[in-house]
């Protein structure tokens, strides 16, 4: 049984954007009253049209991770020879057909900075080479802006041909059958994690750590890397769960879910490995320039900070250690909810103090802007999850991953 995008389905994405949009509009009406203490009169980087404009990257940037990770993971399936998953297929297809346009935003982010001067999140981008920046002269020609946008349009076109590609041929294969489609499949997914593995590094080298222009840190990719794949696992398997609500992808066993629900929690340990690995080397060295990147953080946003910390770490570790737990549907989608949005919180903190110093906060413009990315985000997912069959038919290893929990 294939899914049916209903209208009830089609009401709740669309509320959860109208809500979203209801909240960001008395946002911006309770903005006007404090935004002169918002703007810096002498550089004008921290006001009304600097927190907007970072509020569209941070989600832009959060969704257009969850679809790029999702494409990851099912290159990762193919390169692997894994099975067990093949069943949830569909799935991983349906959100990585949203990356198209998650990167169209985040290029309109980045065009609006560079071209019209709209907003001054990047500071490198009106930087003059030898106006006395040293750090920012020694960087000048990585930042060009030729070089700049040439990597850009590079590997955001690569992964949205990846992306097109891989869904394209699973409906071939579906017509077609045999293993030539499986095999030519696994090749072009090699060339995929070549590219991704340096792509994704380099775009959150580009897209985030440059906002604290000054800063740098060799583990910034993997971290980004760790945060985007587990957002990616909790939205894909929370779909999931909607999907079974519905009686569909009854041929998914407890052991498919127990699966996912051992990604979760891996991962979330991946993510808080890279997070103290990072952060205690830059402590402990306490380089002036490397470590002004957490003071900023923890004096200025201390409680969002440390919250974000203890809950992407302390409840999925104490949640989901437990076998039985991770099959709990329940304990899941609860923990996956909470884990999901302090990840956002997690983006939120990567780009606004950098793009707002002190003057950032987490209110009604923020909470606003996330419902309606998510509202939107949900729709396309389930618009295109609705458009092919559910469960793939003619995959090499179909027929194990069915069976492969018994």
């Amino acid at each position: 049984m294939d899914y049916v995008f209903s209208r009830k389905a089609k009401k709740a994405t669309l509320l959860t954007a109208g809500i979203g949009l209801l909240l960001l509009i008395l946002g911006l009406i309770t903005h006007n009253g404090t935004y002169d203490s918002l703007v810096d009169h002498h550089n004008h980087n921290y006001g009304f049209a600097q927190r907007m404009w970072s509020n569209v990257l941070i989600n832009g940037f959060f969704f257009f991770s969850i679809s790029l990770a999702m494409l990851f993971f099912m290159a990762l399936q193919y390169a692997a020879e894994a099975s067990w998953a093949i069943v949830f297929k569909r799935i991983f297809e349906a959100v990585t057909s949203v990356l198209p346009w998650m990167a169209l935003v985040i290029v309109i982010v980045l065009a609006a900075g560079q071209f019209m001067h709209a907003h001054h999140i990047y500071h490198w981008m009106s930087y003059e080479v030898g106006s006395g920046d040293h750090l920012l002269d020694h960087k000048a020609a990585f930042f060009e802006p030729s070089f700049f946008w040439a990597r850009t349009i590079f590997f955001v076109t690569a992964f949205i041909l990846f992306a097109s590609y891989f869904r394209k041929k699973s409906l071939q294969e579906d017509a077609e059958g045999g293993t030539k489609i499986h095999f030519k499949n696994i090749t072009m997914s090699a060339a995929f994690l070549v590219i991704f593995g340096y792509g994704s590094s380099v775009l959150s080298w580009d897209w985030i750590m440059s906002i604290d222009t000054h800063w740098f840190s060799t583990l910034f990719g993997w971290y980004v890397f760790a945060g985007m794949w587990l957002s990616g696992i909790i939205f894909s398997t929370l779909l999931i769960i909607y999907l079974r609500g519905l009686g569909l992808l009854k041929i998914a066993k407890k052991g498919h879910m127990h699966d996912m629900g051992k990604w979760m929690f891996a991962l979330s340990f991946l993510w808080i490995y890279l997070f103290f690995s990072q952060f205690m080397l830059i402590w402990y060295a306490n380089i002036p320039e490397e470590v002004t990147y957490y003071l900023s953080r923890i004096e200025d946003y201390q409680g969002i900070w440390v919250v974000m910390i203890l809950l992407n770490f302390a409840l999925p570790m104490l949640a989901l250690m437990d076998a039985d737990a991770k099959k709990n549907q329940v304990v899941v989608v609860g923990v996956g909810v909470i884990i999901f949005f302090f990840h956002w919180v997690d983006v939120f903190l990567m780009v606004s103090p950098g793009a707002m110093k002190t003057e950032a906060t987490i209110g009604l413009i923020e909470i606003g802007m996330f419902l309606v990315f998510l509202g939107v985000f949900v729709f396309m997912v389930l618009k295109s999850l609705a458009s092919r069959p559910l469960i793939v038919k003619n995959h090499p290893f179909i027929e194990e991953s069915k069976y492969i929990h018994g």
